[in-house]
């Protein structure tokens, strides 16, 4: 039986490098829009419904092919609806992707995330 922490390894190098920075993302495809993760290098681009997406797997692709309202949307933490994720301004928080509707949000949410971690 593997160990926890092996398996986090594993996963991890599966994944590909994920970035811990903090700050905008200017550059989607550099976020799997199916694991809501930032990476350090490009992603692969998915495309759905005339727009393009991004995974960081050949797993990614499946997964918006099979679920894609549960892929392609993600919740504007600020405004409190659903936006897409192809349009949205990304804002990365170590390593982890959230959406905005709009830039004026993700600067809401740059300046006080756990105000808005709480909801």
């Amino acid at each position: 039986m593997k160990s926890f922490g092996s398996a986090v390894v594993a996963l991890a190098l599966t994944l590909g490098p994920v970035w811990a920075g903090t700050g905008n993302v200017d550059k989607r495809e550099y976020v799997c829009m199916m694991q809501d993760m930032v990476l350090e290098k490009p992603g692969i681009p998915i495309q759905f419904d005339g727009k393009t997406y991004y995974g960081c797997c050949d797993m990614c692709k499946e997964k918006i092919r099979t679920a894609p309202d549960v892929y392609t949307r993600a919740l504007d933490r600020v405004a409190g609806k659903k936006i897409d994720k192809a349009t949205a301004y990304i804002y990365n928080l170590n390593g982890d992707a959230f959406y905005f509707s709009s830039d004026a949000n993700r600067k809401a949410f740059a300046a006080d995330p756990a105000k808005y971690l709480k909801k």
